[in-house]
Parts: C-alpha cells; structure tokens; sequence
C-alpha cells in the first residue's frame, strides 16, 4: 500500500471540512474568523508550493500545496460566493490574493536577511521564484473569478443537470484553468512546459473527482439547512459587481462635481445679489446703502489709530434743466459719465457713491481736510472742463461740492456727513460750480 497517498487523501479530507466546517459557523460567529482560516490556508499553501512537496502516483504528480490547500480554497470562495453574497465573496478574493502576495515577500525578505547574515539557507524557508510566484498570483485571481463564472452558466443553463455534476465541471474548469495560465505563466519558453500541463491536468481531473462530492454533499446540506435558493444568482454577478462599483464611483465622481458647480454657482449668485443690493444699477456705484456701511466701518478705523477721514457731497448743478431740455435719457447719460471721471480723480481705495437723484458722495480715508479740498476742485474742473456727448448732443454741466473732515467731538458720521451737506448747500447758494470747505461751523465755511 502507499502510505503517501493514503496520507495525502486524508490530509484533504482533513483540510476540506475544516475549511467547508468553518464556514457552517458563519451564522452564529459570523464570517470574520474564516476569513481568517482561509488566509491561513493560503499561506500554507504558498509555503507548501514553494517547498515543492509532491506525492507520486503510478506516473501521475500530485502536488501537495494544490491538491490540498489550493483545491480547499477553491471549495472555500466556492461556497461563500454561493451562500453569502457578493461583498463577502469579493473580501475572501481579496484576502486570498493579499496572503498569496504577502508570503513570499515575506520568504524573500527572511532569505535576503540569512544571506546577509551569513545563516545557510533552511529548507523549511524557500526561496521564492519572482516568475512563479507573479505567475501564481494572477491565476489564483483568474481561477477565483472564473469560479463564479463557470458555477453561474453551469447553474443557469443546465439545471437538469445534478448538482453533483455542475459542481465538479465547476471545479474541473477551474482546476484546468489554472494550469494553463500557471504553467504558462511560469514555464512557458521551457521544455517542460508541454508535460507539465499534460501531467498536471490529468492529476487536477482526479482531485475534481475526489473534491466534487465533498462540495456537492455540502451545498446540498447548507441548502437544506438554511433554504438558501442557489439558482438565483446573478450571472457573472462578481463582474458586474466590480463593474457597479465602478460605476457608482463615478455616478459620485459626477455628483460632487456637480454639488461643487452647484455650489460655485450659488456663491456667485450670492456675490451677485450682495453687489446688486450695494451697487447703484444706473452708474454701477456704489448706493446709498453700501454708503453707510462703509461710513461706519471707517469711521471706527479713523478713531481707533487716529487718523484723517473726509466726506465729499457734490451735486450736479440745474440737472432738472439737462433733463427737460434733452430728456431723460441723456440725463442719465449724464450721470454715468460723471460717475466714470469721478472714478478716475479719487483713489481706489476711496468710496465714490449715489446716494440720491443727482447728488453724489465720496468717502475718503486718511485724507486731511486739505487734502479734500484739493480732490474736490480737481473733480470740479475735469466736470466744468469737459462736455459730454450724447449723441448729436453736446452736454456740459458743472457740479458744486461740499467737503468736510473729521473732527474731534464728532462721534457718529452722520456729524461728518451733515457737515459736507452744508458745505454742500453753502456752495449752492454762492452760485454753483464751486467748493465750499466746512470748518467747524457755520461761520466757518469758505
């Protein structure tokens, strides 16, 4: 009697139900801890195939590491992708090809650390082949995915057939498989190639035979058991899984930036109102609104580090004239061209703004009263000086100004605004087309 092969068949025996036993467990421990059982189980098998432990049989190679941990894992992705769904079948995968990647990484490191160290290589440490093992790896991936492949148009296509049968051709494609992309992987290019195939798929039809009815007896249990309806399974459902995923990614890719345009566009349409509600819409200046709010905050400013703050009032002198001799189109044509040289004698930091029909007011920071004055007639010259066209119309007004500055007792900037309005109302009143500076009172006004 062989003892080899008697010991190999019950090492598989063994390992197959303690993986298939495993998983029964699933519902009441959950399937965390065969996660971990079929990791374990693919780094023996790794270990196993790197050692090259082989039993031999009247001509025909039963290696060890496939015919009983890499058939077991086979068995184990089998029954998890039948019973417990996509998500678990796509963790099982990962941790099978994570393990297979791991080990001999592991091997490598643990031979390249004994070399340097000067350790004589140990044979229960092998040194990893990179061509074997990139080879191993993406069959492993290939034989798991072609798994659910081959069970679901096996199962949907030919349901008369015993579920016996459709487990073992199952199995069989898969076990086939492997060698080809195996052997390929790894000793295409070689003489033995050819043998190699031909010897392995004759000893992978004989493990097919062994492991199908130990499969077939379980599905059927589990079946039994739990009356989980097996034939209902999507076809390729891992595909199309992986193929979902993707497409959900990207669905979420395009919503992001989709809320993003969303959002932009909001913040745009949110700026857009915030300058509506402060822009005057006629001169694009600011409005009397937006006039205040800067006043306030300056105001502050100029009192907290003691600085100069002056308010200009100007007013288009007879604009009631320009509007019933022309009409009130070209008046505000007028008044959009005041704005523009308005805008081009005061500094950018400066506020120019409508704060009424045809009266203006500027907001002028850090400027003495002085220095105002000097701005205010140079805005009253550019007016006086140029004419302004409007069509076949040549229009030429002329502005009087009030200036103001910040003195000391003023405590709100409505005192500094009613100081230029007055400075205002006096250059008015002395004939127009002038300035008028307030000096304290009223008395003070030149």
């Amino acid at each position: 009697m062989n003892y080899e092969i008697v010991i190999l068949m019950a090492e598989a025996v063994v390992v197959y139900l303690m993986v298939l036993g495993t998983h029964s467990l699933r519902h009441r421990f959950g399937l965390a801890h065969y996660y971990a059982l079929v990791g374990g189980v693919t780094a023996v098998m790794s270990w196993v195939t790197d050692a090259g432990i082989a039993v031999h049989l009247g001509g025909v190679t039963f290696v060890v590491g496939s015919t009983v941990f890499y058939t077991s894992l086979l068995l184990g992705v089998f029954v998890v992708y039948v019973f417990d769904g996509l998500r678990a079948t796509r963790i099982i995968i990962s941790t099978v090809i994570g393990v297979s990647i791991m080990v001999p990484l592991i091997a490598l490191v643990l031979n390249f650390q004994m070399k340097l160290s000067g350790v004589p290589a140990l044979g229960y440490v092998p040194s990893p082949s990179l061509r074997i093992n990139i080879a191993s790896v993406f069959a492993t991936f290939m034989d798991l995915v072609f798994l659910a492949i081959a069970w679901e148009y096996l199962n949907n296509r030919f349901q008369r057939i015993p579920m016996g049968i459709r487990a073992f051709l199952a199995l069989l494609g898969v076990m086939w498989l492997d060698v080809l992309l195996f052997a390929t992987g790894a000793f295409a290019g070689t003489g033995q190639w050819l043998s190699i195939i031909q010897g392995t798929a004759l000893s992978r039809l004989i493990v097919s035979c062994f492991a199908a009815p130990i499969l077939w007896a379980y599905l059927s249990w589990q079946n039994h058991r739990w009356g989980t309806q097996i034939t209902q399974r999507p076809v390729l459902a891992i595909l199309r899984q992986f193929a979902q995923i993707k497409e959900e990614l990207t669905q979420a890719q395009q919503e992001i930036e989709r809320r993003k345009q969303a959002e932009a566009a909001l913040r745009e349409s949110e700026e857009r109102l915030r300058t509506l509600a402060s822009t005057d819409a006629l001169t694009g200046l600011a409005n009397r609104r937006r006039f205040w709010q800067v006043a306030g905050s300056e105001l502050q400013r100029a009192k907290r580090y003691s600085t100069d703050l002056a308010v200009i009032m100007m007013d288009v002198d007879k604009f009631k004239k320009v509007n019933d001799t022309f009409g009130h189109d070209v008046g505000d044509q007028v008044l959009r061209e005041l704005a523009r040289i308005g805008l081009e004698k005061v500094r950018s930091f400066d506020l120019f703004a409508r704060v009424g029909g045809e009266e203006f007011a500027f907001i002028l920071p850090e400027s003495s009263l002085q220095d105002a004055g000097k701005t205010a007639e140079r805005l009253r010259t550019a007016v006086e000086t140029q004419a302004v066209t409007v069509g076949h119309h040549q229009v030429r007004i002329t502005i009087s100004l009030g200036v103001a500055a910040l003195e000391p007792g003023m405590d709100q900037m409505e005192e500094l605004y009613k100081a230029a309005d007055l400075a205002l109302y006096r250059a008015k009143q002395d004939g127009r087309n002038s300035v008028r500076v307030y000096q304290g009172n009223d008395d003070g006004l030149s």
